[in-house]
Parts: C-alpha cells; structure tokens; sequence
C-alpha cells in the first residue's frame, strides 16, 4: 500500500469513529435517552464540510487517473465517483434534519434514527468497497507524478478534528472520541494526539 493510500485509510479509519459515535447517539432512543443533537449535528457538518469538499474529490481525481492506467475499472470508479454525490447530498439533507433537532423542531425518532443508520451502513460499505477494490489497484498502477496531479487538483485544507489543532466547534467531537478510545487526551492541546 502506498503512503498516498495508507494516509486516506487513516482518514477513513477516523471516519469510522464518528460515524460510530453518530450511531451511538441514536441508539440512545432504545434506552429512552435523548440523544445530543448539538453533537450528531456537529459530526454531520463535518463530514460534509470536511470529507465531501476534499476527501472525496481527491478520491474521485485519483479514480480518474487509475482509469488512465486501467480502463476495465470504468464500472466500479464510476459507481464509487456517484456514490461520492449521494453521500453528500444525503449528508446535506441529514445535517438540515439534525440542525432543526437541535433547534427543537419535532421529529420522528423513528425516522431520525433510520436516516442515520442509513447514512452509516451507506458510508462504511462505501469505504470498504474503496479500501478492498480501489486502493490497492492505486498503489499498485500509480506513479509519484499522478499523485502529484491528484494533490494538484484540490485544495489542501487542514483536518479541523484530526489535524494539528482541533477547532473550537469540533472539541466536544474530539472529547466524546478521546473517552470512548480511553486515552487520557480529552482536551486537546498541540496535537491531537491518539486521535492523529
């Protein structure tokens, strides 16, 4: 596996928490619990301000060039590059229900709970298609100049949970993460530490 793609497993494997942490607030219907809307819509945002404007496009720029290489992978890149769009636009609907949750507005648990269970199974099968069908074949037919075009082709921005310093709207994600991971960095200082 190359740095390139063992960076976006990285990524992907932090995706993983806070899609679990998503799931686990609504679970906490069945006990009855209300779940922290505040902190399901904070994760939401994140994922479709974060993932969806430079993750995935840096995904979909190297599926284009690993289509150059290998042109039989058309049917699996294509469908990876919409199920791109779907996860942001279903990501966009949810981050709206969720702001309007936290604003009071009533909503169906029943229907909240499957649109986030949704959301979930969605995006983890997604990941996985990628990481098993899509990211060997990368760091098998790439060279360090078509990774240089894909870096090239968007803009590089800062990872506001998972890089250097946790932005201020995103410490409570980065705590609730810290607590179920059990590693003592509840607040985060310079670095995120097991969080990284």
């Amino acid at each position: 596996m190359s740095g390139h793609t063992q960076k976006w497993q990285a990524e992907h494997a932090n995706y993983h928490k806070l899609l679990d942490l998503l799931q686990s607030q609504t679970e906490l219907f069945v006990h009855g619990e209300q779940p922290d809307y505040e902190l399901m819509s904070d994760i939401v945002y994140y994922m479709t301000q974060y993932p969806d404007r430079f993750h995935h496009p840096r995904e979909d720029a190297a599926f284009r060039q690993l289509l150059a290489r290998e042109p039989t992978m058309e049917s699996v890149v294509s469908e990876l590059a919409g199920q791109h769009r779907q996860i942001s636009e279903s990501g966009v609907i949810l981050a709206a229900d969720l702001n309007a949750a936290a604003a009071g507005a009533m909503m169906s648990r029943a229907t909240l709970e499957a649109d986030v269970g949704k959301y979930v199974a969605f995006l983890k099968d997604h990941m996985n298609i990628e990481e098993r069908e899509i990211f060997p074949r990368l760091a098998e037919l790439l060279a360090e100049t078509d990774w240089f075009l894909v870096n090239s082709a968007i803009h590089f921005a800062a990872d506001p949970i998972f890089g250097d310093s946790v932005q201020e709207r995103f410490r409570t994600i980065h705590r609730q993460i810290a607590n179920q991971a059990g590693c003592g960095c509840k607040e985060p200082a310079e670095r995120v530490c097991c969080l990284e």
